[in-house]
């Protein structure tokens, strides 16, 4: 079996350390005669060991769409695409009938052409893959309507059809249960559907005691030395909603410091990010920004110095910093996101530690100015787009409550908050009353037994073995489709939805309405400064 991987490039990040992780898991599991990484220019992230174990292809056009595209005809871009494609299989050895091609990301909306790429090669007879990490419609508006300039898209049905190719050679893959089960009624085969997590391996280094890190810690950011350390080891970008990690910094106790790894790197984040640097100076000063970025002290080595780890975003494909933290004996508070961390109780790690909301206290006027500004945030997130594309918006300004989650506040509300504490303690103490478990986790030790059985329980069902072992059956089970030649591809439109190889009529919402019902918005992921 040859096994193709592809992604738009193989930058320092997340799909990029899953494909490691698959690569080293079919050199050490599989009969695999070849793996071959297909990307654009871009491969930076790639360590040594997987270089030596692959073949490397780099396509012109397979990176990320430019921001203005030379070649503006969809259709013609996926011609070249695909003739550049064959071409490097021929000299690679690459056929159809022997070859597996496992694609990463292929419906973000990063780059266009992909999805009528994959469409014509499963109409050929080749065996696809297809891993879905994340969303364009997950309130990514920019990348949806990416795919909408690119296609002419009139309906969101049509953009569904595109993205969602259905075929006997292919195969879907998801990070979560409840991704899968999102892509099931939209319409996807369930016997052509998986969920396959991302395995959790303890980070690269040699042990550290918590001591001797906290040590190295505390004098490079020139901390206290009586300072206590948590860490959010993550890049700040905005749907990490960091205007919530200062909050719990002020909640945590007068020596406890918490420090956010790494700054961004694109303009708008990085507006978002510096603007949150200004607000701690003002309400929060024991947060410490660029935590990751100082030369000499590495990842393994904040975390080790950390109490615990927290977490604060409100988006996750899979939920890594979940996980990792408790293979190094740290435990995690954070925010619960349903959709990963179901999966992570269901498979026995226990997150009692972790917070559903952050309930703000307000009166009524209060409470429906808020609501306003929440609406108005997610329809103007989707205002470039007409109409009928936009997702449907399921809140109603006027709702009677009398708290809101502090995440769900826009991030200008926020900062209104957070300034309202440090002058108000009346108006924080009746917010931290709404949030004793909280305010009494963040100042308080991880049990042993925690510690030690949640590390048990993500070694177990998240090791790179156990994943390993999934990926190889998920290969071995797609690689026994039979050659078939050409052939068309369905789509997800229409009603036809298959479940247990029986056809039963139903109408399936579209993509974008169902996986925003899965993926609740919060005004931080699309605020554009």
């Amino acid at each position: 079996m040859i096994v193709v991987i592809l992604h738009c490039h193989y930058e320092r990040g997340g799909v990029t350390q899953v494909v490691e992780n698959h690569v080293r898991a079919l050199r050490e599991n599989a009969e695999c005669e070849k793996i071959i990484l297909v990307s654009g220019g871009r491969c930076s992230g790639l360590s040594s060991e997987t270089l030596q174990s692959v073949e490397l292809i780099q396509l012109d056009g397979f990176d990320y769409d430019p921001e203005v595209l030379l070649v503006t005809d969809l259709e013609l871009r996926q011609q070249q695409m695909l003739r550049a494609l064959k071409q490097q299989f021929v000299l690679h050895g690459v056929s159809v009938d022997e070859a597996l091609l496992h694609w990463h990301n292929h419906s973000l909306g990063k780059n266009t052409a992909f999805p009528g790429v994959i469409q014509t090669l499963a109409s050929e007879g080749w065996r696809i893959l297809l891993q879905v990490h994340d969303f364009a419609e997950d309130n990514r508006p920019e990348n949806y309507g990416r795919l909408v300039s690119a296609m002419q898209a009139m309906s969101k049905h049509q953009i569904d059809r595109y993205l969602y190719p259905q075929h006997e050679g292919i195969h879907y893959a998801t990070l979560t249960r409840a991704d899968a089960a999102a892509l099931a009624q939209m319409g996807l085969n369930r016997d052509r559907l998986h969920c396959l997590p991302n395995s959790v391996v303890m980070p690269q280094g040699a042990p550290l005691s918590k001591e001797n890190a906290r040590e190295k810690v505390l004098k490079t950011l020139q901390l206290p030395d009586e300072a206590r350390w948590s860490l959010y080891p993550v890049r700040g970008i905005r749907r990490k909603n960091i205007g919530e990690l200062l909050l719990l910094a002020r909640w945590a106790g007068e020596n406890r410091y918490m420090g956010l790894t790494l700054k961004p790197k694109t303009p708008i984040e990085q507006r978002s990010y510096e603007r949150w640097e200004r607000v701690a100076a003002e309400v929060s000063n024991r947060t410490v920004f660029d935590a990751g970025e100082i030369p000499g002290l590495t990842l393994l080595e904040n975390i080790s110095a950390a109490d615990y780890v927290v977490s604060t975003s409100v988006a996750e494909g899979f939920g890594m910093a979940f996980l990792e933290p408790w293979l190094l004996g740290r435990g995690v508070i954070a925010r619960r996101l349903s959709t990963v961390t179901d999966d992570f109780e269901n498979s026995g790690v226990d997150l009692q530690s972790f917070y559903d909301a952050i309930p703000i206290p307000g009166n009524k006027s209060w409470i429906n100015e808020c609501q306003r500004e929440i609406w108005e945030a997610q329809t103007q997130a989707w205002s470039h787009l007409p109409e009928t594309l936009n997702p449907k918006i399921d809140m109603h300004v006027g709702e009677v409550v009398e708290t809101l989650d502090f995440a769900k506040l826009t991030p200008q509300r926020q900062v209104k908050v957070l300034r309202r504490m440090e002058h108000d303690h009346g108006f924080e103490a009746a917010a931290k009353e709404f949030s004793k478990p909280l305010v009494g986790r963040l100042n308080q030790d991880f049990s042993e037994s925690v510690l030690v059985s949640n590390a048990q329980a993500v070694t177990e069902k998240y090791g790179s073995a156990c994943i390993g072992e999934s990926l190889v059956q998920l290969y071995q089970q797609l690689s026994k489709t039979p050659f078939a030649g050409k052939q068309s591809v369905n789509s997800v439109s229409g009603t036809l939805l298959l479940n247990s190889g029986t056809a039963e009529v139903h109408e399936s919402q579209s993509g974008i309405d169902m996986i925003n019902a899965y993926h609740p918005f919060f005004p931080c992921r699309t605020e554009v400064l």
